[in-house]
């Protein structure tokens, strides 16, 4: 069953504060004790010029299963970076043809907060 202790999350944020470039606010988040959840505050005001799908108004989309499709350049870069720092000490051992779904944690990426769009620039 999907978990994220206090230790594992410390573990988790200190991997990923060393891939965010300086110039990015991040923080960070435990949902339902089982999920990781990574709200970019701030980011430079060319990650809206690398989007390329969908996106929300001022809240672009993050997939984090196709970040390709959504974002080029050094915002691509840079949310790769991320996603695999966010997934440390993961594992998945999910059989989706018996319906048997079984991971270390969930991650999720997502510029600003619902009640707090992202600053760009």
């Amino acid at each position: 069953m999907a978990y994220v202790s206090k230790e594992k999350k410390q573990k988790i944020v200190a991997a990923a504060k060393e891939v965010i470039p300086a110039d990015w606010k991040v923080t960070f988040s435990v949902r339902h004790h089982m999920t990781i959840v990574a709200t970019i505050q701030k980011a430079p005001a060319s990650a809206l010029g690398d989007l390329i799908g969908e996106h929300h108004g001022e809240r672009p989309y993050v997939n984090i299963y196709h970040l390709d499709t959504g974002f080029k350049g050094d915002t691509l870069e840079v949310l790769q970076k991320l996603k695999t720092a966010l997934n440390t000490d993961n594992f998945d051992k999910s059989d989706i043809m018996t319906d048997y779904f079984h991971v270390g944690h969930y991650v999720e990426i997502q510029f600003g907060r619902w009640d707090k769009p992202p600053v760009f620039g």
